[in-house]
């Protein structure tokens, strides 16, 4: 059996989902036992990655996985998603948030495509690199 491209099971798997969110377990556990069949379970996060995007694209749901220094409150919330949704189109932005102390203050906002960071770490390390 040859193998399919990565883009090829995400889209698969995306559109299955989207038909079937009953069966999603089973679809997960589909697209897990090819990878693993493949010898190719190291691209786990990349597809996960490129079935989030093929799941925005065949639908207009956007997935960010937020993390910020605090719990984000409602105002900076409501201001993410609006900021998200103007910025990409999508129909729905759903947040995934976490809380890391580390960060100092400010948030890193992930998408499928792209990475927003406006942590103070960062910032801190980008000063830290000035000469």
């Amino acid at each position: 059996m040859s193998k399919l491209s990565r883009r090829v099971i995400a889209r698969t798997i995306a559109a299955k989902l989207l038909a079937e969110p009953a069966k999603r377990k089973h679809w997960l556990q589909v697209a897990a036992a090819y990878l693993i069949e493949n010898n190719q379970a190291e691209d786990v996060d990349l597809l996960v990655n490129d079935i989030a995007h093929e799941v925005f694209e065949q639908s207009g749901k956007l997935h960010v996985d937020v993390t910020s220094a605090r719990p984000l409150t409602d105002g900076v919330r409501d201001e993410l998603k609006r900021l998200l949704t103007e910025a990409t189109n999508a129909k729905q932005v759903d947040l995934t948030e976490h809380v890391d102390a580390d960060l100092l203050g400010g948030l890193i906002a992930r998408t499928p495509s792209a990475q927003l960071d406006v942590s103070v770490r960062s910032k801190l390390r980008q000063l830290a690199t000035l000469k």
